[in-house]
This record gives structure tokens, C-alpha cells and sequence, in this order.
């Protein structure tokens, strides 16, 4: 055997500092799993470990039916990664190489993505899907600024753009499955123990009025209408509050050392996290400690009540100093919210009402133009878009809230319509004491058009319903003076008016 020479040559002593560096650099360990629900393991030498609580990451991690918050400083970056369910990375150099599931990254961060290099700016939140649950392999970008090293280019995105792995195609990104709302995890059969007005219990096979006792199994969901709420409990201890206007899945069950684990996932709404203090069982997943309540909306953050001591939310929790008191957190401060007004299913213009917290960001994204909703002087929370000009024919709307690091989205789908309807064969035919009114009227795509007689100084009115785009109206009305001059308006639901005289 040859032996090394020592001092070694100068390249060897480059790869021996690469190396040392190399070590030093992963026993640094710019990722740590701050927080963990559910399951999840660390990989160490050639074993995985599983974990519970705050853990370096230096190899690589994965999870099960729950999630892992992780910080990441690598690249001189503080940004978080949530790795989501059925979800796994690893290290590599000094940042999260994402291998498979779904994760939501905020920046500033910098991670690896099937060998593509993405980086955000502060302030920026990107999803990442990798073929989980049939959806394509994409990173789609939800609030701010970033850039991925795809198809062999930089390509830059902004809130609202995804990017095809592997293609590198950039096209428009509407969120419908936010996966990564709050979620709580508990041990034991969950069932409803109380209700107030009109909720329901969904699944595969449809939809049912929700009784004291039933039970949630996994594909279930708890829906809550106006004026109504639900309460559903662990059999291991915890309950939460569903209220109005809310929705709660039952994401998946599993088997821990703990019992038999449920996961529930708020998508709509917010609901009261009760955690029974100083009883069995554990605590469900977002509250951090026994014996408070407090509230937790789908934009992931929660406002406590009853135990000043502690801010909880769906995020890493934390624990203020006991000599100092926080100051109590306003209502609208404990999360983001976004309500759309109603929209007709026709417009001329875009015209849009919004509700969110006062300070608020909020755009309306259609294809690749935005339209930022202005606040209403004197209201504060609400927001509007007036006549926004888009071509006519059906689109797809994204509006979006945005207000200190959070994200709301809705979807809706509007038709523009600036085309009149048109009157034809108008007939008056005078009868006595009466005068008979008749004709059609053609509008493409309406069920409906109301329709004006006008009668000197009378008007009357009637609403014609369309079969096909066309209509036939025969109205009877009382004659008016000979010479009166007889003028008739239809007008359509996106307010396109007609008028015509009949002969």
C-alpha cells in the first residue's frame, strides 16, 4: 500500500477542507423541524428516527398522515417550509431538497426542487406539488416574487404563475385545494356533540343533516350554514367549535403510539379550539397547551382567549414571558379574511365587492392582468372594483387578499356581456278598452330579460323567459289615449338595453 504524504499535496488538502467544511456545514444544521403533527422521521446514518418536537434535519425527513414546519437558514436565507403529508426531502447544501409530496415555502428561502434550484424573496409564499393526488408536478407561486432554474433557464414568477417541472412552461395558477389550512390532530373517534341551525354532514355518498353522535370518518366533512354552528369531540379529550359558514374534513386516521390519531382540516371558516385542562389525552395539534380556547381560521393563524399567556397558532407556537403580558389581539388581527359579494351571472364590466381586514392587499386576477380593488372611504374592510373592461364571453376571476404574510384566494366565474338583446314582430293591436302588446325577443346565453312598456306617462313591466335565447311576450294592457306614443325597453341581466316601437 502507498502511503500519503504528509504535509499532503495542495489538492488533496482542497478536497480534505471541502470535506471538513462539508461536515461542519451539516452539523450546522440549517434545517429544523420546528414543529410536528402527526407523524414524521429523520433520517440518522442509515435508520429513521421518528420525532415529536424540535429536531435538526441533516440528512433527510419524511412524514406520514401529519406535517412538519421547518426553518431553514441556508444560503444566508431565514425563510419556513411546510412539508405536508405523505411528504419527503432531504438535505442538501444547507437547504431542503424536495423529493416528493406537497409543501408550501415562505420566503425568504431557498430550496431544491427535483434538481431545480428555487429562491424567494421576503415576503414571498410558493406551493410545491410533486404528483401528490393526481395533481401535476409544479411550483405555483401565491404572494410575491421568485425564480426556478427549470428546463435549463431562470424563470421569474410572480403571485399567480406556476411553472411545469420538467417542461419549464409558465402559465396562470388559481388555487382550488389549499391544502395547507389549519389542521388539528387528536386521539380517538371524533363524533358531533352539539349543533345550532342548519349543518350537514358530506362524503361520497352525499350530503346529510348532522345528528348529536354521529360519526366523522376519513372523506367525511362538517359543513355549517348561516347562523350555525358544531361541535365535534375527541374521544381522547379536545373539541373544537365549527363556526357559521364553515367547512372541516376529516383528512385521514392513523395508527401512533398515541392511539388511534384523527386529523381534521379547516377549509373554510374558523372554528374555537377547546383543549380540556389537566385531563387525558392529548391536546389537538394547534394548541400547545391544556385548558384554552381560542380561535382559528383557514388562513392558518389564530387569536387566543381565556389564557393571555399564550399565542397558538398552525405555525410554530409561542410562549411569551409571564412578567410580560402581550397585548390582547383585536378580532381582526387574529387572521385574514376574504368574502366576495354577490356577482350577477352577467356583467358589462367587471364590478366586484369585497369584504377583508382593513390595511389589506386585495387584487383580482384574471389570465395574466390584474386589477387591484380599491378601499371604500369611510368603510374600513371593504373593497371594490368598478367596470374593469375585459372582452365578452365567460372568465375565470382570482381575487386575492393579502395582509402581513397571510393569503386568502377565491375563485369565481363570471360571463361579460355588452351585446343588447333584440325585439322582434312588435305588435300593438288596439281591442276595445285594451291594447295588445306581443312580439319576441333574442338573447344569446340569458334564461331571462325584463321587459318595459311604455305607455305615455304609464310604464309597465314583465319578465319574458328565454328557451334557447328566444322568447315570445304577449302582454294586455289598458289603451291609452289615440296618439299616445307606445315605447318598448328589454333589458338583459348585464343591463344591455333594446327599445323599439311597435307598428
Amino acid at each position: 500500500m502507498r502511503a500519503t504524504p504528509w504535509p499532503p499535496p495542495a489538492r488533496t488538502r482542497l478536497v480534505l477542507a471541502a470535506l471538513l467544511l462539508g461536515t461542519a456545514s451539516a452539523q450546522s444544521a440549517p434545517l429544523v423541524a420546528q414543529q410536528v403533527l402527526g407523524r414524521a422521521e429523520v433520517l440518522e446514518d442509515i435508520a429513521w428516527r421518528a420525532i415529536s418536537g424540535p429536531t435538526p434535519v441533516r440528512q433527510g425527513l419524511r412524514t406520514g398522515a401529519g406535517r412538519v414546519w421547518l426553518a431553514s437558514s441556508g444560503g444566508g436565507r431565514s425563510g419556513t417550509v411546510l412539508v405536508g403529508p405523505e411528504s419527503r426531502l432531504r438535505a442538501y447544501r444547507d437547504e431542503a431538497d424536495l423529493q416528493g409530496g406537497q409543501f408550501l415555502l415562505r420566503g425568504p428561502v431557498g430550496a431544491h426542487v427535483l434538481g431545480n434550484h428555487l429562491v424567494l424573496e421576503g415576503g414571498a409564499q410558493a406551493r410545491v406539488d410533486l404528483g401528490t393526488n393526481g395533481t401535476p408536478r409544479r411550483v405555483a407561486l401565491l404572494a410575491g416574487n421568485g425564480r426556478l432554474a427549470v428546463a435549463g433557464r431562470v424563470v421569474s414568477l410572480n403571485a399567480g404563475r406556476q411553472v411545469a417541472l420538467g417542461s419549464g412552461v409558465v402559465s396562470a395558477f388559481a388555487e382550488t385545494d389549499p391544502w395547507y389550512a389549519a389542521q388539528f390532530t387528536g386521539v380517538g373517534r371524533v363524533t358531533v356533540q352539539a349543533t345550532r341551525g342548519p349543518v350537514y354532514v358530506g362524503g361520497d355518498a352525499g350530503r346529510q343533516i348532522a345528528r348529536i353522535g354521529t360519526a366523522l370518518g376519513t372523506g367525511n366533512r362538517l359543513i355549517t350554514g348561516d347562523n350555525a354552528w358544531a361541535e365535534v369531540g375527541y374521544a381522547g379529550g379536545g373539541y373544537l367549535r365549527l363556526q357559521e359558514g364553515g367547512e372541516l374534513d376529516v383528512l385521514g386516521t392513523e395508527r401512533t403510539v398515541l392511539g388511534h390519531e384523527v386529523t381534521l382540516g379547516l377549509t373554510r371558516g374558523s372554528v374555537l379550539n377547546v383543549v380540556q385542562g389537566g385531563g387525558p389525552g392529548t391536546p389537538l395539534a394547534n394548541s400547545a397547551v391544556r385548558g384554552s380556547l381560542f380561535r382559528v381560521g383557514a388562513a392558518r393563524l389564530a387569536q387566543t382567549f381565556g389564557d393571555p399567556g399564550v399565542i397558538a397558532s398552525a405555525g410554530p407556537a409561542r410562549t411569551t414571558t409571564p412578567s410580560r403580558p402581550p397585548v390582547p389581539a383585536t378580532p381582526a388581527g387574529s387572521s385574514l379574511t376574504l368574502q366576495l359579494d354577490p356577482v350577477p351571472g352577467a356583467l358589462r364590466d367587471l364590478t366586484l365587492g369585497v369584504s377583508s381586514l382593513p390595511g389589506a392587499r386585495v387584487v383580482a386576477q384574471v389570465g395574466t392582468r390584474s386589477f387591484p380593488l380599491t378601499p371604500v372611504g369611510g368603510k374600513p374592510g371593504r373593497f371594490r372594483l368598478d367596470r374593469a373592461a375585459l372582452a365578452e364571453g365567460p372568465h375565470t376571476v382570482q381575487v386575492r387578499a393579502e395582509w402581513r404574510g397571510q393569503l386568502r384566494t377565491r375563485l369565481l366565474k363570471v360571463t361579460i356581456d355588452r351585446t343588447p338583446p333584440t325585439l322582434g314582430n312588435l305588435r300593438a293591436e288596439r281591442a276595445g278598452r285594451v291594447l295588445l302588446l306581443s312580439g319576441s325577443v333574442r338573447e344569446a346565453g340569458a334564461g331571462r330579460v325584463d321587459l318595459t312598456a311604455n305607455l305615455g306617462g304609464e310604464s309597465f313591466r314583465q319578465s319574458v323567459t328565454l328557451a334557447g335565447g328566444t322568447g315570445t311576450f304577449r302582454l294586455t294592457l289598458p289603451a291609452p289615449a289615440p296618439g299616445t306614443p307606445v315605447r318598448v325597453t328589454v333589458r338583459d341581466e348585464a343591463g344591455n338595453e333594446a327599445h323599439a316601437v311597435p307598428s
